[in-house]
């Protein structure tokens, strides 16, 4: 895997225009964090709950470009969890990139996205506050706190823009998402692949407003399993409320196959509200999705992402979020494995101490609440970090 990553960043860094090496930059960033959790396996029984508490170390570094034309970033990250469990303690490696290229009347993007963690750790859906594109926030299911072997996923998204007119726009874009288990154990967790096509027209009738058409075309294939595919078509609108309020609307349906050959039409679509001032930064996200994941079979998934950050003072920033999403089985055998009910609430602070440090606290509030078990198992994390940036932490995003 990491052959591939030099590959991509280099490719990249070859097409990038002239100049690139004189406006590269590199931000490392060093954590030394200590965490706690009453229940790190959301277990339903009290007297199975897993109680760990132990450092975190982690490093990072990104490394960028921009300019007028051309936006590139890679972020290779290692994070260290030790817990003095061997069946917690783990190594998580993650990578991410970005690419834009604008031309005259086009623009090409690719988004690039690789994580190697727990099991445990990946059906965690946590919070990410860094986030501010809803587009990023995975929708996918792929992990079981139940189960502490490895999981690698590798998500790709290239797209390419096209400007009809200073009004209208056509998007080409692919999901490709490939995720692979340490072991794999059938009807719990499964290789499998998931790639979405989407045909994505837009049009702008006022200065404030836009309408959106789109199609899109999916495969999914889980390792033992035949490949099952489907396809869908959606309307919507964007209205900007203000310079820093953007609301979007989307509705659709998408017809997808079930196990043993019949197929579904089932509704989808998403309602988003973001809005950015100097001191308030606020995401807001219904989505309803056609999903896939490692169970072996398409979900059904609605799901709520809010992400809300304030500046206290100029040194001081705090947030809170919510992650929550429920999930029912495609199966047509009746199976109920895959259906829970999911949410997770996030309270941070963040202090920058000086120019170069900075200090972290984190509360997260998990439920889980499994459709075959018929009871919910909860949590209380708590995450403490001290972060070493030597170029500087900004007060401003």
């Amino acid at each position: 895997m990491n052959k591939i990553i030099s590959v991509i960043t280099l490719a990249l860094v070859i097409a990038a225009p002239e100049g690139f090496a004189q406006e590269f930059r590199i931000e490392p960033v060093l954590r030394a964090g200590y965490e706690s959790d009453d229940n790190a396996t959301l277990n339903v029984l009290t007297i199975e709950e897993a109680d760990i508490s132990g450092v975190l170390l982690e490093a990072s570094a990104r490394f960028s470009y921009n300019s007028p034309t051309t936006i590139f970033y890679a972020t290779p990250r290692v994070l260290v969890r030790n817990y003095g469990e061997e069946e917690f303690d783990t190594t998580d490696e993650f990578f991410a990139i970005r690419f834009d290229r604008r031309l005259e009347s086009s623009r090409f993007q690719i988004r690039g996205r690789y994580a190697k963690e727990l099991a445990r750790t990946a059906e965690r859906v946590d919070t990410d506050f860094e986030i501010e594109d809803p587009d990023e926030i995975p929708d996918d299911s792929s992990g079981l706190v139940s189960i502490q072997d490895d999981r690698q996923r590798i998500e790709v998204r290239p797209s390419y823009t096209y400007e009809i007119s200073d009004a209208s726009s056509m998007e080409f874009a692919v999901q490709h998402s490939d995720v692979t288990y340490e072991q794999q154990l059938a009807l719990l967790l499964n290789d499998y692949t998931n790639t979405r096509a989407n045909l994505n027209f837009r049009r702008s009738w006022s200065p404030r407003n836009r309408v959106l058409f789109g199609a899109t075309y999916r495969t999914y294939e889980a390792e033992g399993n035949d490949a099952v595919s489907g396809y869908g078509i959606s309307g919507g609108f964007e209205h900007r409320m203000s310079e820093k309020t953007m609301l979007r609307i989307v509705v659709g349906a998408e017809n997808t196959e079930l196990t043993g050959g019949d197929s579904e039409i089932d509704p989808v679509g998403e309602i988003t509200l973001t809005r950015q001032l100097e001191t308030i930064r606020l995401l807001a996200q219904y989505r309803r999705v056609v999903s896939g994941g490692g169970s072996g079979n398409l979900e059904n998934r609605d799901i709520i992402n809010i992400n809300f950050t304030r500046d206290l003072t100029e040194k001081i920033t705090a947030g809170l979020g919510v992650r929550a999403y429920s999930t029912k089985s495609r199966r047509n055998d009746g199976g109920t494995f895959d259906e829970r009910d999911y949410i997770q609430l996030r309270a941070q602070l963040v202090w920058n101490l000086t120019e170069t440090f900075q200090f972290e606290a984190n509360y997260r509030y998990t439920v889980l609440d499994r459709a075959f078990l018929g009871e919910s198992g909860n949590s209380n994390n708590i995450a403490l970090w001290l972060n070493w940036r030597p170029t500087g932490y900004s007060n401003t995003r």
